[in-house]
């Protein structure tokens, strides 16, 4: 296909001219001679004298060539997935810094680089210790604790597979059969729990599952585990290990174990660039540029847990690179109505935690922020369909009139809601107007084939174009009014009801953190605030977003139940009623 270009709002076909003409109002007539055919190529202009140089083609190839080079390294293998707190992550974050610096684009407040804290998981300890007739094992392929084990807390006794006796260390099979053990849907961690919480109740003082088929899934220590913590040690004898000690061994099998596990912590560094004119107000441009690693945190979706690099070509090093080269272009413009904080989040594949946490620690609020573009997901424009989301698009008031949905370079579909699954939910939450650019879910989503020779170059940097007149456009514009809006539920799991809550994916000390409410959702109209911690829901204990999640799927549309809620320390008990989640 001939290459394309805008001319006021039309894409045409371009080829190549020898020289400079002006076009006045009428037909535009392109023609080019190859053989016996004629290509033409047309377009009614309806406003003054155009002139069609070879200029803006080379501005959008340089471009393009910009972009390869950024995206290229963005989402080399060197970079090892970009995973958040790895040196892959500290190299894209120097390379991005680097770039600032290079273009006389300061650091905000006088620091690029804004680090933070998380819980990564649980970590067994080395004063762990799990000991089979009287030989510690320290293979975790053949025996690992399990993360719900009561810490340091010793069993010791002799057990017998099967012999559920009171008083002492239980043995019993995690596979009921040979076909449980090759069935890719059995959730053995949820098993094991359930049978371990039952046998403490039954008086078991410590309890060893063990496999005796061989799993077609071997079974992993679930570092990120939320189940409820048990009163006795848990342990797992994987095949390797039931051969080894138990196939063979004639009489009781003595056990040893008190497990220790702490909370992983791991830190993650935000990135800040700041342009200051001065202005009252402060526009943030934003984009996550963490990924995925090696798939290690669980939100891979490629099928064989082989521990390929998640390059993340278009998630996210699409909407970084765009984020750079507009933070160059608006610093070389004359858009000086706002001043123009750019910023590169880490953590958003764990749960927005960068955003988050910069949001709060730096006080960005609607007192100092005018409004907020996220760019997340921007290079896979679909040459045939064109298609765009543009969300937040319900946040103000002013958005209608910014984005033009019948704009002829792009199918926009307009998705009204501030809040979604990406890091412009944080800034929605502190009652800023937000704007979300996404090209598009594929095949390549969090998988290791989402690389940079994928992405539709041309289509980032026409999108990049569409996003800098925008910017251009609200420099005419007072600070934007915000308006509420309903929640998406674009790319999240469906459930048939909802609480309208936005759960903070950072906390690990028990029970659901809500970051928001929705208005008019049921968490909404029971009197529940940000910042609650959601312990019991009906009937079921909230230890974490596992609990919840399970105990959100079993009430249906108009269920009553009630909702505890950990308030400033204090425990309240709220009415709510389920709701349709549409």
């Amino acid at each position: 296909m001939p290459r394309t270009v805008e001319v006021r709002g039309f894409l045409l076909p371009y080829f190549p001219v020898n020289r400079t003409k002006p076009i006045t109002n009428g037909i535009i007539l392109l023609l080019q001679i190859t053989g016996m055919r004629i290509f033409l190529a047309s377009a009614l202009l309806m406003a003054a004298p155009l002139m069609i140089t070879n200029t803006s083609f080379a501005k959008d190839k340089k471009t393009v060539k910009q972009l390869k080079k950024q995206i290229g390294y963005l989402a080399s293998d060197e970079l090892e997935g970009r995973r958040t707190g790895t040196a892959g992550e500290k190299k894209a974050a120097e390379y991005i810094i680097n770039y600032y610096s290079q273009n006389g684009i300061p650091a905000y407040k006088g620091n690029y680089r804004y680090p933070f804290t998380f819980i990564s998981g649980k970590e067994i300890m080395p004063l762990t210790s799990i000991s089979i007739n009287g030989k510690k094992v320290t293979d975790l392929e053949e025996v690992f604790p399990l993360p719900f084990s009561v810490n340091s807390k010793r069993a010791n006794g002799d057990a017998l597979p099967g012999v559920l006796e009171h008083g002492n260390i239980w043995m019993m099979p995690i596979f009921a059969d040979a076909d449980e053990a090759k069935d890719a849907h059995f959730d053995w961690e949820k098993v094991a729990h359930e049978k371990a919480k039952d046998a403490a109740k039954q008086g078991a003082t410590a309890v060893l599952f063990y496999d005796s088929y061989g799993a077609k899934y071997t079974p992993e220590f679930n570092k990120k585990s939320d189940y409820e913590a048990l009163d006795i040690p848990v342990a797992m004898m994987l095949h390797k290990g039931y051969q080894k000690y138990v196939e063979n061994h004639e009489g009781s099998v003595a056990v040893d174990m008190m497990v220790v596990l702490k909370k992983a912590e791991m830190t993650g560094t935000n990135l800040a660039a700041y342009i200051d004119n001065g202005a009252k107000y402060t526009v943030v441009l934003g984009a996550h540029y963490d990924h995925l690693g090696h798939g290690e945190d669980g939100n891979s979706l490629h099928a064989k847990k082989d521990g390929q690099i998640h390059n993340g070509a278009d998630d996210n090093a699409s909407g970084t690179a765009a984020l750079m080269q507009l933070g160059v272009k608006i610093k070389n413009s004359k858009l000086k109505h706002y001043n123009y904080l750019l910023l590169h989040f880490s953590g958003e594949e764990l749960g927005l935690l960068g955003s988050k946490a910069i949001v709060k620690e730096e006080k960005l609020d609607s007192t100092k922020i005018a409004y907020m573009i996220n760019m997340d997901m921007v290079g896979r424009l679909n040459d045939s369909t064109h298609a765009l989301t543009v969300g937040g698009i319900g946040t103000s008031p002013i958005w209608g009139k910014m984005i033009d949905k019948n704009n002829p370079a792009f199918k926009i579909t307009y998705d009204s809601a501030g809040v979604g699954p990406s890091d412009h939910s944080s800034f929605y939450y502190q009652n800023i107007p937000v704007l979300f650019f996404f090209t598009g879910l594929h095949t390549d989503y969090h998988k290791p084939s989402d690389d940079a020779d994928k992405i539709n170059y041309k289509g980032q940097a026409m999108l990049q174009n569409y996003i800098y007149d925008v910017v251009g456009k609200m420099e005419k514009e007072p600070k934007p009014a915000f308006t509420a809006t309903k929640q998406s539920t674009v790319g999240k799991v469906r459930f048939k009801v909802t609480l309208g809550v936005m759960p903070d994916y950072s906390y690990q000390d028990g029970g659901v953190r809500i970051d928001g409410v929705t208005d008019n959702k049921p968490a909404q109209k029971a009197g529940m605030k940000g910042g609650d911690i959601i312990i019991q829901l009906g009937d079921n204990k909230i230890t974490g977003m596992q609990t919840y999640m399970e105990a959100l799927g079993k009430f249906a549309e108009g269920d009553k139940t009630q909702v505890k809620v950990m308030r400033d320390g204090k425990e309240l008990s709220l009415p709510i009623e389920f709701t349709s989640n549409k």
